[in-house]
């Protein structure tokens, strides 16, 4: 077992480097050669589309692992079933993309061409949820690696020959339906032996809750991007993507560590058990400010990074990321705070109160941008603020009334 454990721990540490630098190399490239306007159009018709997607796919790649871990043998209609369901959603839901395009200012062929990516992507891991489900994650941590790798190389030639960033979208879409055919070669060949029967129905009621919990981190990490593409168009809007997204990374760097505390909080019937945990995780949060604090000692340094790597139109980069920055300690209990809720099997009212906050956002957005009152990288921060506050109250609030009830 430890054996097994080492070697998928191995190809997902390399997988996630590989992800990490292959993602980062493309984003600079396209914010280097095309320029800060057209990497904020990118980013913003892309981080809509993820919005849009993770609603469709309804988490069903998690409702595959969870189902095939207690069935010993393939089961080929499981699969099968949460294909068509996906394909059926995704049909449904494309008759959204030119309105919400409208609505958010994008361009709503980017916008549907990522969201096929989204999709063929989730089949993708439906297909190696199989695999994942009886512990190896070599076999998928090996496809998603030569993946990237391919994406790597064949965006940069794209950009290198000049080609549109239209090219770069169509390129990534096409290579996640290539390999979700790869993946799904890698099924065992049998037929199913299970007498089990899937409706979509079943998968869809299966996948609602998880969904909800996806999608409120989904809002948390991408709503930022989406706004800031209705009020703000031109370089201005790349170079904030760009801020937004090197704080993502960050947050994911940091916060990885964070999720491992979700098993140990599923098992816990003891709620003042549960809340000693959570004001342990306080202090964490505490300690990361002091990257944040780092980062203004480095600021210099960090603008001339900025500038040689991206172009002179991003040089208010550093500038800007000064407060966008400090945006991390929020991100952060927003994260634990969702991690909580989905342990407590909260995830409703936690999309309920996710939902909210993101309307307050919103209109904080709106307010800044309408009236001058603070400039653009506020709003990223107020944004983060609202949402860890009012998953903060909400969870605490539950936490209360468990120790009282008692």
């Amino acid at each position: 077992m430890f054996k097994t454990w080492k070697k998928n721990t191995l190809y997902i540490s390399f997988m996630q480097i590989i992800l990490l630098i292959v993602n980062f190399f493309l984003i600079t490239i396209i914010s280097r050669e095309y320029g800060a306007e057209i990497y904020g159009e990118y980013a913003s018709a892309k981080s809509l589309s993820v919005l849009l997607g993770t609603a469709i796919v309804l988490s069903l790649a998690l409702v595959v692992t969870r189902t095939s871990s207690n069935i010993e043998k393939f089961d080929k209609n499981l699969f099968y079933t949460t294909y068509k369901t996906i394909i059926r959603n995704t049909i449904l839901a494309s008759f959204l993309v030119f309105p919400l395009s409208a609505i958010f200012g994008r361009n709503y062929i980017y916008v549907f061409i990522f969201l096929l990516g989204f999709v063929f992507n989730e089949m993708l891991h439906v297909a190696l949820a199989f695999h994942q489900s009886k512990g190896d994650f070599v076999i998928s941590s090996k496809q998603i690696i030569l993946r990237t790798v391919i994406y790597g190389l064949g965006g940069w030639l794209i950009i290198y020959f000049q080609y549109s960033i239209f090219w770069v979208i169509v390129f990534q879409t096409f290579l996640l339906l290539i390999f979700y055919f790869v993946a799904n070669n890698s099924l065992p060949k049998e037929e199913s032996n299970t007498d089990n029967t899937y409706t979509s129905k079943e998968l869809r009621k299966s996948g609602r809750k998880m969904v909800l919990t996806t999608l409120s981190a989904a809002l948390i990490s991408e709503l930022d991007i989406v706004i800031l593409g209705v009020f703000y168009s031109g370089p201005i809007l790349g170079v904030l993507a760009w801020s937004r997204r090197i704080l993502e990374g960050l947050h994911q760097l940091v916060g990885a560590s964070l999720d491992i505390v979700f098993p140990e909080i599923s098992k816990l019937k003891n709620i003042s058990e549960i809340n000693e945990i959570r004001s342990k995780l306080k202090l964490v949060i505490l300690v990361s400010l002091f990257i944040p604090l780092l980062y203004l000692v480095l600021e210099n340094a960090a603008n001339n990074i900025f500038i040689n790597v991206l172009g002179t139109e991003f040089i208010d980069l550093a500038s800007i990321f000064r407060v966008v920055i400090f945006s991390l300690p929020f991100m952060l209990w927003s994260r634990v705070n969702i991690i909580f809720a989905r342990a407590m099997h909260f995830e409703i009212n936690l999309f309920k109160v996710v939902i909210t906050a993101a309307a307050i956002s919103y209109l904080i957005y709106f307010f800044i941008s309408q009236y001058n009152l603070f400039s653009p990288e506020f709003g990223i921060l107020s944004s983060q603020i609202t949402f860890s506050l009012f998953t903060s109250v909400f969870v605490g609030r539950q936490i209360k009334v468990g120790i009282e009830s008692r």
